[in-house]
């Protein structure tokens, strides 16, 4: 489990580390890796490559703030628990529009700090991460579900454009394309819009009745033929 600290406090960067040291051993936690940034420039910067499990984000910088910080967090990552621990107290509502799990006011307690970390410990275990494999052009990439925004089929090639910006080409497919793609449309997150597209319905800005929107300003079909099951599938996941 990786864990993630944004604090330009050095002081408050060891005590978030003495505290996640102690859960570790008391939890009896082996594969327990805490990063530590001093900057929410810092912490962006490596958004894109690495991934953390838990984000521990103090809210007022000199060079931005942790609200904004766990905005870029939420374009990426949608469903990682943010758990903010500042001296503001007047940030909780802005918080909460991040789906943060909870909001300290320092200095945290031990106690409420470890309930915190269980719960999204047990939430992390439910929501285990997902890998889409697959071959492409760059080798076999071991793609999580979650950073899969859609998925294009151009001729016999796959196109996985993540929510980085980054598109992987696929070599040249062997199979019907639902049945390469089974493993994400057998997950909720992920529906068929058109015979050549599957997106991931966390990285959907907007729904219109003919496309969908996505974070990336891409419009993408919904065909004819997919129309109602599309719809359905939409609305059982966000309603």
């Amino acid at each position: 489990m990786i864990v993630s600290i944004c604090d330009d406090n050095s002081i408050g960067r060891e005590v978030l580390r003495e505290l996640l040291l102690e859960y570790k051993r008391q939890r009896e936690i082996s594969d327990l890796e805490i990063l530590e940034y001093d900057s929410p420039v810092a912490m962006a910067r490596d958004l894109d490559r690495l991934e953390s499990d838990v984000y521990l984000l103090d809210i007022i910088f000199p060079d931005g703030n942790g609200i904004d910080l766990a905005k870029e967090i939420r374009l990426r990552y949608h469903h990682n628990p943010i758990i903010f621990i500042t001296s503001s107290q007047k940030d909780t509502l802005n918080a909460f529009n991040v789906f943060a799990l909870r909001y300290f006011v320092k200095p945290v307690r031990p106690k409420p700090f470890f309930e915190t970390l269980d719960y999204a410990v047990g939430r992390l275990q439910e929501d285990a991460p997902k890998y889409f494999m697959i071959n492409t052009t760059e080798g076999k990439q071991r793609l999580r579900f979650s950073t899969i925004m859609y998925v294009e089929r151009k001729n016999q090639v796959l196109h996985i454009t993540m929510n980085t910006g980054k598109v992987y080409e696929s070599v040249t497919l062997r199979e019907a394309f639902a049945n390469k793609l089974r493993p994400l449309l057998e997950d909720d997150r992920f529906v068929q819009t058109h015979v050549s597209f599957v997106v991931n319905l966390d990285a959907v800005d907007s729904y219109r009745k003919d496309h969908m929107v996505m974070q990336d300003g891409r419009n993408i079909p919904i065909s004819r033929n997919f129309n109602t099951s599309v719809k359905e599938r939409y609305l059982s996941y966000f309603c």
